[in-house]
């Protein structure tokens, strides 16, 4: 342990010199590349849509196919549906509003079926969170159809949505603020599974 000890020296820190004005026009100017996420470079013109974009999209194209297809089951039904009501209601104009309202409350489409992935909570998160946009952006609508409306006109009672159509007045908005979590999401389309089974 005789050893003598020698400390090491450290290099000073040197300080960067500030360029002048002069030093920094002389050189050409860089610009950074267009990157995207996966790190590729990227010519865009600003066009692309966000995935925010793409979804709502997406959503608003199943809910306008969904519609449609429910548009024909309820046409297919309205025939024996006017059946029914006329041997209660004689007045035949009674009877041709009733068919119009029944095709119009079997249009739109359950809510829970269009919006809710069972097997992923996150893509259902997802769905109603972009699906807000639309009714926000007044491009679908959302209510709940009622245990009245349901017994009258068929269909199960919940929210339903419904795709808005050019000609439609915009009510004015009204917010709401709902809790969801996997517990409430699984009761829910527990209970419709269930609903749907019986």
């Amino acid at each position: 342990m005789d050893a003598e000890y020698t400390p090491k020296e450290r290099k000073k820190p040197e300080r960067r010199k500030k360029q002048t004005q002069e030093e920094l026009s002389d050189g050409e100017e860089e610009e950074p590349d267009n990157v995207d996420q996966t790190g590729k470079n990227k010519d865009s013109d600003g066009n692309e849509l966000s995935a925010v974009a793409q979804h709502m999209k997406v959503i608003s194209k199943t809910l306008h196919q969904r519609s449609k297809e429910e548009l024909e089951m309820a046409k297919e039904k309205a025939d024996e549906y006017e059946k029914e009501i006329s041997k209660e209601i004689d007045d035949h104009t009674e009877v041709r509003r009733r068919k119009k309202a029944f095709i119009k409350k079997n249009t739109q489409v359950d809510a829970v079926n269009c919006l809710f992935n069972p097997k992923s909570f996150t893509q259902t998160v997802e769905n109603v969170f972009h699906f807000s946009f639309l009714v926000k952006e007044t491009q679908a609508g959302i209510r709940n159809r009622t245990v009245k409306e349901a017994e009258e006109f068929g269909g199960m009672p919940g929210p339903v949505i419904a795709p808005k159509r050019e000609e439609a007045s915009v009510p004015t908005p009204k917010q709401a603020i709902v809790a969801l979590n996997m517990k409430v999401s699984d009761i829910i389309i527990g209970g419709v599974e269930t609903l749907n089974n019986c």
